[in-house]
């Protein structure tokens, strides 16, 4: 860290100042001869004991963090033709990082000061670099320990700040509101003038936390996993620390290990609106006790549902194959017990709280309407449902048994020319073998008979499937497998085909 050693030029008429080429063609300094670069250094250093002795700065620090010897504290470089850069280099270009040796210093906008201070007023420079050298001493302080501390302290008191130890006790409740903002049982609650307002209340109230990235929050003690970016505000004393992905900023007050955000919460009224809030949404709850009896009533249900969930999953892939030979849908609501248990057994519905908002957050349905069916459903259902959900797979598996296909059935009819469900196995099993190693007019050319020299010296003549159907005329062939592949029972690969899961259930 600090200035190149090889590079830096101290003259003792400037004894403040350390000099040193900028730009990287520009290697040394070999002289300062020119009267008005003369003047405007004197100026400099004199300005800087200027201010060393009005503000009785210790400025050996500076020293420390540039790894400068003698009496020199400001950096200031000159150009090639030995003219001094109108711009000061920022105390950024030399933190945590090493400089080159071999050439002059980067010549780079970010770590420059804008301000040209060759043609400044005396007041005018006074105030420059006192700028310039609280600068330079605060990132002297900052220096003394690694960019990955300030990380791990920013992170700290990030975690400590009342606003986020408050988000960290309320978290079951803030995700609550969160959730139930978003809920579909919203729309079947009753009184929806409550609902509104409430939802508009839930706006304000998140704003705090809401303005947060879950990624911080999320890491407990830690922050996000991206990358930061650190900016240095020396009068303040604060380094403000910058996630773009996030799009969050904090600033971190280094004398008082403590974090301020870009708005100004009020920590207590937050924490009295999210207790508000929470009342709010328990008092609508609490005026839709039929609602609430009718998610209990569907929690027993499943509970009692769970029980048989073994045969009635069994009776749910029955129907699929069902429907998979037949081809179309079967209404589920021809066997009640089976449909209520295929729309419930995906919903969760905990237990109660004692905060209706905690509890109805947790509850997950694919869809309202059930609460519809809800009556029919409490009719239909047992106490013992075993008997019910046998007699219903026995039915199920009677009628597959009936749809099955025989090795005599069509599967399907190209121009005449119909194929049966035994000769529709051994093209799948053609298929699976070779159905993504060759071509589909290669496959065709096996099934039609035709003894071609590339299938003789691939010795596919000699297969089980060669000439299986050489009653068929060879373009049919072809045809036959965009049919298949239209039915559903292959799948059209880069190279052939291969076969569909439809016809692996099938077969």
């Amino acid at each position: 860290m600090g200035l190149p050693e090889r590079i830096t030029y101290q003259d003792e008429r400037y004894p403040l100042l350390a000099l040193a080429p900028i730009g990287k063609k520009n290697k040394q300094i070999r002289s300062i001869g020119h009267k008005f670069e003369r003047g405007l250094l004197s100026r400099l250093n004199d300005t800087i004991m200027d201010h060393i002795y009005d503000n009785e700065w210790d400025v050996t620090k500076i020293r420390a963090y540039l790894n400068l010897t003698g009496e020199a504290v400001l950096p200031v470089s000159l150009q090639k033709d030995e003219t001094v850069y109108p711009h000061l280099l920022r105390p950024e270009l030399f933190l945590w990082r090493s400089l080159p040796a071999e050439h002059g210093l980067p010549l780079k906008e970010e770590f420059l000061y804008h301000k040209d201070f060759t043609h400044l007023s005396a007041e005018q420079l006074y105030r420059h670099i006192g700028h310039v050298l609280e600068d330079y001493m605060f990132l002297a302080d900052v220096s003394k320990h690694t960019r990955e501390h300030w990380l791990k302290r920013i992170a700290d008191a990030f975690h400590n700040d009342p606003l986020i130890r408050l988000i960290h006790e309320k978290r079951e409740v803030i995700e609550s509101v969160e959730t139930m903002n978003q809920s579909a049982l919203l729309s079947v609650l009753k009184y929806p003038e409550d609902i509104s307002y409430w939802r508009h209340r839930v706006e304000i109230v998140m704003r705090p936390y809401r303005a947060m990235p879950e990624d911080w929050l999320d890491g407990e003690k830690g922050s996000c996993s991206h990358e930061k970016e650190l900016h240095f505000d020396s009068h303040h004393r604060t380094i403000c620390c910058s996630c773009e992905i996030c799009d969050f900023h904090l600033y971190y007050h280094v004398d008082h290990h403590c974090v301020s955000f870009e708005e100004d919460f009020d920590v207590e009224r937050a924490e009295k609106r999210m207790n508000t809030i929470e009342k709010q949404f328990n008092e609508i709850a609490e005026q839709n006790t039929r609602l609430l009896d009718q998610l209990d009533q569907l929690r027993a249900l499943r509970k009692k549902l769970a029980a048989a969930a073994n045969t009635l999953d069994e009776s749910l892939d029955t129907v699929q194959l069902i429907e998979r030979y037949l081809q179309q849908r079967i209404d589920l609501q021809e066997y009640p017990v089976l449909d209520m248990y295929n729309k419930i057994k995906h919903i969760t519905i905990p237990a109660r709280k004692a905060s209706h908002l905690l509890w109805l957050s947790d509850v997950e349905l694919e869809d309202v309407t059930i609460f519809k069916e809800l009556p029919k459903w409490l009719e239909v259902l047992p106490n013992q449902v075993y008997p019910l959900t046998h007699h219903v797979l026995d039915e199920l598996q009677e009628k597959l048994e009936e749809v099955r296909y025989g090795e005599e059935d069509i599967i399907l009819t190209v121009k005449g020319h119909s194929l049966t469900y035994a000769k529709t196995q051994q093209i799948l099993d053609l298929i699976h073998y070779y159905g993504t190693d060759y071509p589909a007019h290669t496959l065709t050319q096996v099934l039609s008979g035709k003894a071609t020299n590339k299938l003789r010296t691939l010795k596919l003549h000699e297969t089980r499937w060669f000439g299986l159907l050489s009653d068929w005329p060879e373009k049919h062939v072809q045809k036959l497998f965009n049919q298949l592949e239209k039915q559903g029972w292959l799948m059209k690969q880069q190279k052939g085909y291969s076969v569909s899961d439809y016809a692996e259930e099938v077969m």
